[in-house]
């Protein structure tokens, strides 16, 4: 193909049409299994092979927000099991 600003036509497209066929396969896959949330899209979006940034994007939220929610995912988890840290009382 032909050379345009420095990238190949194939450089510029073919990303975009791996996080188009991504979007598309996550649609397909909440008809069968039905996401509870933001984190269960980007988990199945990142398994397919997006970036962690391209698969919150996709999901509908931002690569920050979905940190933070796996943070407070972590942390309810270690409550639960008693491992979470517990504050210092001064």
């Amino acid at each position: 193909m032909t050379e345009k600003g420095g990238a190949s036509a194939e450089a510029t497209w073919l990303p975009v049409i791996g996080k188009t066929l991504a979007y598309l396969c996550m649609k397909a896959a909440e008809k069968d299994v039905g996401f509870d949330s933001v984190l269960d899209r980007v988990d199945f979006l990142e398994g397919i092979g997006l970036p962690p940034a391209d698969a919150a994007m996709a999901a509908g939220s931002s690569k920050a927000s979905v940190d933070e929610l796996r943070r407070l995912q972590r942390n309810k988890r270690a409550a639960r099991n008693g491992k979470a840290k517990k504050k210092a009382r001064r």
